[in-house]
């Protein structure tokens, strides 16, 4: 089995795929050998005045917050803010409506169960 090295990952968030309302993300490796998808990639969100970026999560998602902050709202559960800082780490359920935003900005890791590579824009709330 190969080791895959990925240096310096895209930190710069034009390298990265907008979303909506400063949050861009982008996948830095994949299971691309047929076996069950997991993907790791970068999150990086911005402030922004038209509020958060709300989605329904077609897998289940892991963050860890690795700079700033981000703030996620369960739909099921509004105004039920919690704020991640620096080495706190959430999980979204498969099928949740979820809105991640910032007062400031933030940037994360995530983890998910999602094909790599696919456009995340169509799961937008």
């Amino acid at each position: 089995m190969p080791v895959s090295v990925h240096k310096k990952a895209p930190a710069n968030v034009s390298d990265l795929q907008h979303l909506n309302n400063g949050a861009h993300h982008g996948d830095i490796f994949g299971n691309e050998d047929g076996g069950p998808h997991i993907t790791i990639g970068i999150l990086s969100i911005t402030k922004h005045d038209g509020g958060g970026t709300a989605a329904k999560a077609p897998h289940t998602v892991y963050v860890i917050v690795t700079e700033g902050e981000i703030s996620v709202e369960d739909a099921a559960k509004p105004g039920d803010i919690s704020v991640l800082e620096p080495g706190d780490i959430t999980r979204i359920d498969k099928g949740t409506t979820a809105t991640i935003s910032s007062s400031t900005s933030g940037k994360a890791y995530y983890i998910s169960q999602h094909e790599f590579g696919i456009d995340l824009k169509e799961h937008l709330v």
